[in-house]
């Protein structure tokens, strides 16, 4: 499979239009545009990968700096909120670029609502700040019922 390289991110070629319509939407926020510039520019000498999927599955493995996602999983907050495809592909940036380390302590501290410390950081702070801007819904919580759009900036 033929790859895209975008700086120190690869993505694979058939999903590059999903991956640039996310970006574009998502970097009318500051904090979210900062955040895909670190991706691409990373300078602590890590390469990231985008892989997709088409079964509701995003997430970060900072094993191999992988991130999963389903760019037409939307997501239903527990308070009736919706949340684009785009800005679960955001969450997971943010947990790819955290500082190594960092990102591993909050990973091993608990947190009832959001699972763990890590997942409150990323929720209440970056995706919390685009969701406002974007015109999104927030999360008070790391749960939620996910839903199938037509586009990763569609809610």
């Amino acid at each position: 499979m033929s790859t895209i390289r975008h700086g120190t991110l690869a993505v694979p070629a058939a999903a590059d239009a999903l991956y640039a319509s996310a970006k574009r939407y998502l970097s009318r926020d500051h904090v979210e545009r900062a955040l895909f510039h670190e991706l691409e520019h990373a300078r602590d000498g890590r390469r990231f990968h985008l892989t997709i999927n088409h079964r509701d599955d995003d997430h970060f493995d900072p094993n191999t700096n992988t991130i999963a996602w389903d760019p037409y999983s939307a997501l239903r907050t527990t308070r009736g909120g919706r949340q684009s495809p785009a800005l679960g592909l955001g969450h997971e940036v943010d947990h790819a670029v955290e500082k190594l380390g960092a990102a591993d302590r909050l990973r091993d501290r608990a947190d009832a609502r959001y699972d763990t410390a890590e997942e409150r950081r990323v929720i209440l702070g970056s995706e919390a700040h685009a969701a406002r801007t974007l015109g999104e819904s927030i999360r008070h919580d790391h749960a939620g019922t996910c839903y199938r759009v037509a586009s990763p900036t569609l809610r």
